[in-house]
């Protein structure tokens, strides 16, 4: 795995990581503030709290096995597939009732996301083939 590419899965996975903490925090000062919403509110939000911890660990996880040259791929991959899968339905919803400043973090977790596995199709596909012996 190229340097840079460390880097970006090392900071998508604190940033994720942080997010999804700092979500948690958030939502868990509001319930103790203002009482436990309906339950699809919370199931909702405890959904995006798993998402983003989940992404941040795989790919932080991910950033931590360079040594380990194949190691990285399903664990960025996985991370990314997950970072999309929150992303996309969060982007639709936030832009229907949301101000516009909760709309970048997802916007940001989709596009970074995106790269990743656009960076790893093409570093698959650049890697000389092996040849199976029989």
């Amino acid at each position: 795995m190229t340097f840079p590419m460390t880097k970006m899965l090392k900071v998508l996975g604190i940033t994720l990581l942080l997010g999804g903490l700092g979500h948690t925090i958030g939502i868990a000062r509001l319930y103790l503030t203002s009482g436990v919403p309906e339950a699809t509110r919370v199931m909702v939000d405890l959904w995006v709290a798993e998402a983003q911890l989940l992404s941040g660990g795989l790919y932080f996880v991910a950033s931590r096995s360079a040594t380990a040259s194949a190691a990285w791929r399903p664990l960025a991959g996985f991370a990314a597939v997950a970072a999309i899968g929150f992303a996309l339905p969060s982007l639709a919803f936030l832009y229907s009732r949301a101000p516009a400043f909760f709309i970048v973090p997802p916007a940001v977790y989709l596009v970074a996301s995106v790269l990743v596995l656009v960076r790893l199709a093409r570093s698959r596909n650049q890697q000389p083939r092996r040849e199976v012996r029989t």
